[in-house]
Order: C-alpha cells, then structure tokens, then sequence
C-alpha cells in the first residue's frame, strides 16, 4: 500500500552493497538533473525486478528505480508489469547510470527518454593526447615570444630619457601575436576532426 504521507518523489530499490556504490551516486545525480526529488530505501532483497516494482508501488510519481544485481539498473512504472519494465539496463559507466536517473525523471514529466551510448560523449569528442601536448606545446611557445617581446618593449622603455619608473605586470602585457592564435586554433580544430 502506498504511503500518501510522503512527498512526491521518485523511490529508488537499492541493494545494500549498492549503497556506497557511484553507479547509485550517478543515478541520483541524473534524477536531481531533471529536478525531480528522490527517497530510497536499502534491501537485502536480490530481485532488482522486485526491487524496482515496490519502488513504483510506493512513488506517488508512480515511477521506481531497482539498482543492484551486477550493475542492472531497471525503471519501472506502477501500471507496468513487474517482468516488462519501463526500462532496464546493465550498466558499464557511471554516465550511463546518470542517463538512467534522467530517464526515470523523463518518464514521470511524460518527455521522451534519452538513448544510453556504450561511450561518454565527452570522451568521444575529447582530443588524443599527443595532439593535447602539441597544442599545449604551440601555446607555450606563443606565450613565451610574447613575455619575450614585452621585455625587449620595457627595456626600450626603460632606455629613454625620462625613465619614468613603471610596475609592470608581465602576464598582463603580453600579447600573443594573432599568427600564434590562429596556428593553435588550426590544431585544435584539426584534432577534433581526427577524433
């Protein structure tokens, strides 16, 4: 029977030895994405289907979430069948147990549910390494002509007749040439590309 007295919320099964696990972390963090609150309750229950339908059962959103069972995550709907969940997925990453929690939120705002890649879109889209170290390489070099041409700039200065005393902040006056900003934008976007 459903607890009425409990705010509205999506409730969340989890297996004791989930509890301190960042798959479960990861989950409530895609559920607080969405801004949909969450409760959930520990079991020493291995039936994660069962886990899950109990969660819903108890939601007066009506959607539950069952984590445990070797990484399994399943989100369930209070009309569903205990055996045909809403969803279920054996989770590899702790951003594909982020998508879990935000499907689980979409399912209750009634939007459609985002698709769960085998790899991280940030990962994906990330530069090799060796193309980083080259870029960082090229911005080095820059910053490293224009602190060069900054002090051949203050011992002019300083050279002149007035020597007017001046502080001066390195970081602050070197420029970097446009050429140099222009072959880092090539490498950075060339990396992209290759990856």
């Amino acid at each position: 029977m459903s607890n009425q007295s409990q705010k509205p919320s999506v409730n969340i099964g989890v297996q004791k030895e989930y509890e301190e696990n960042s798959l479960f972390r990861n989950l409530c963090y895609g559920l607080e994405e969405e801004g949909i609150p969450y409760q959930f309750f520990l079991s020493d229950d291995k039936n994660v289907h069962k886990l899950a339908n109990d969660a819903a059962n108890e939601s007066r959103l009506n959607v539950g979430v069952g984590i445990g069972d070797q990484d399994n995550i399943i989100i369930q709907h209070k009309k569903l069948n205990i055996d045909q969940p809403f969803l279920e997925k054996k989770v590899d990453e702790d951003f594909q147990a982020k998508i879990m929690g935000s499907n689980a939120a979409r399912l209750v705002k009634g939007i459609p549910i985002k698709d769960i890649p085998l790899e991280d879109e940030y990962s994906r889209n990330s530069i090799p390494e060796q193309k980083r170290e080259d870029i960082v390489k090229e911005i080095n070099k820059a910053n490293d002509t224009a602190k060069n041409t900054t002090t051949t700039k203050i011992n002019k200065e300083t050279n002149n007749e007035t020597k007017e005393e001046k502080p001066v902040n390195q970081a602050q006056n070197a420029e970097i040439n446009s050429d140099d900003v222009e072959r880092i934008t090539k490498l950075v976007l060339e990396a992209l590309k290759d990856s």
